[in-house]
């Protein structure tokens, strides 16, 4: 009889845990996508994104750069990145504004809270940017595109 009774509160016990399921994919970045009058393309030359003129690296030197995903900041309620394009005899460079809302996304005690975001508005320069379409305005863990950057 006690044989049969050490397995079965074994197994109450474990029935008793409390198991909470945190998201595993919990990274929340801004994606975005280049193109040309409504062709995908990519940048062949070296691209490096900063958050404003002196801040922090986003990206560094990436080359044949099709799409991004970048984390957006938590304090600010519009994000400024500077892109810098340079090519063998050339460089240009194009400032993005990004307002947006922030949103707390709480699961559990168990899980980390994060911050979710909306895109309210996009404003840009235009050396070798033309426009922004927004695409999707919720930032979450999702990884669909949020913004379209069509290039002149």
């Amino acid at each position: 009889m006690r044989r049969c009774l050490l397995p079965l509160l074994t197994i109450l016990m474990l029935a008793a845990c409390e198991s909470y399921d945190c998201t595993l994919n919990n990274h929340v970045g801004l994606y975005a996508a280049f193109d040309r009058e409504g062709t995908a393309v990519q940048i062949d030359d070296t691209l490096t994104i900063t958050y404003g003129q002196t801040g922090p690296l986003l990206l560094n030197q990436s080359v044949k750069t099709a799409s991004l995903n970048l984390p957006l900041t938590y304090w600010e309620e519009e994000d400024t990145l500077v892109l810098t394009v340079k090519g063998t005899d050339y460089l240009l460079q194009d400032t993005i504004w990004i307002k947006k809302s922030n949103q707390v996304h709480y699961e559990s005690p168990d899980c980390p809270t994060t911050l979710f975001h909306t895109i309210e508005e996009v404003r840009n320069t235009n050396e070798f940017i033309k426009s922004i379409t927004v695409t999707r305005p919720s930032v979450n863990y999702e990884t669909t595109i949020n913004l379209q950057i069509h290039l002149l």
